[in-house]
């Protein structure tokens, strides 16, 4: 049976190579998108059985829970969600004394909150699902350990936020057959990353989709990178 599993911020970047590995992998991709975008649209001649579009605003209520209705009445499970969409809303990276913090609510109210609004909407699917995978995309910057940034006060901040959520719905959820990551995808160049980063996304997705398909115990490490290898929080 095919396996199915639903995407945030699959329009560009990484999400986008997820949903073309996890499409070609055979799975029912339902790719949500923030922006029309063609490389998306071109990947629906390609697998058109296979791949749903659904508009979705992860910072917006309405639009969550628009997106949990249209899936639900296409399927009547879902296996993984993958909270893939976040904004980086640094620009020059100013240090704290120029930063006019316009940005601080907005990245920790999609990098952060969004991915809680969605896990909540598609928890009723994911507990029909047989794998019950949630993987949220962190990020080192979300380390506290491991800190060495002097800036960039709000990108940092939402990625801890959602390791610790992350965290919060392991002990919540494992007793219900589920598994929960937080995942550092790696320096990709993407339009967050920028062209000097170290990884092409689609490297990254391929290791993420090597950390959906295997098995995972409730005491496995839960903060990876896209190797699989444990993070520090």
């Amino acid at each position: 049976m095919t396996e199915t599993i639903f995407i945030t911020g699959a329009d560009k970047g990484l999400g986008f190579s997820l949903a073309e590995k996890f499409l070609s992998e055979g799975y029912h991709v339902f790719a949500g998108q923030y922006i029309t975008r063609e490389r998306l649209q071109l990947l629906v001649e390609r697998f058109p059985q296979t791949l749903t579009i659904v508009p979705l605003d992860v910072s917006d209520e309405a639009s969550v829970s628009q997106a949990a209705r249209t899936v639900a009445g296409l399927t009547d499970a879902l296996d993984v969600l993958i909270n893939n969409a976040a904004v980086y809303l640094e620009g020059a990276r100013p240090v704290l004394e120029d930063d006019t913090g316009a940005h601080w609510l907005r990245t920790l109210d999609v990098n952060a909150l969004g991915p809680l609004r969605v896990t909540r909407r598609f928890l009723p699917l994911l507990e029909r699902g047989r794998r019950k995978l949630i993987v949220n995309i962190s990020s080192e910057a979300g380390s506290i350990a491991d800190c060495w940034r002097d800036r960039e006060y709000a990108y940092c901040m939402s990625k801890a936020a959602l390791n610790m959520q992350s965290r919060i719905l392991h002990n919540y959820l494992t007793p219900r057959g589920f598994t929960v990551l937080a995942v550092h995808p790696g320096w990709m160049r993407t339009d967050m990353g920028g062209p000097d980063a170290d990884l092409d996304p689609a490297e990254s997705a391929a290791g993420i989709f090597a950390l959906v398909t295997r098995d995972w115990s409730p005491d496995d490490p839960i903060y990876v990178d896209y190797q699989g290898r444990p993070m520090r929080w």
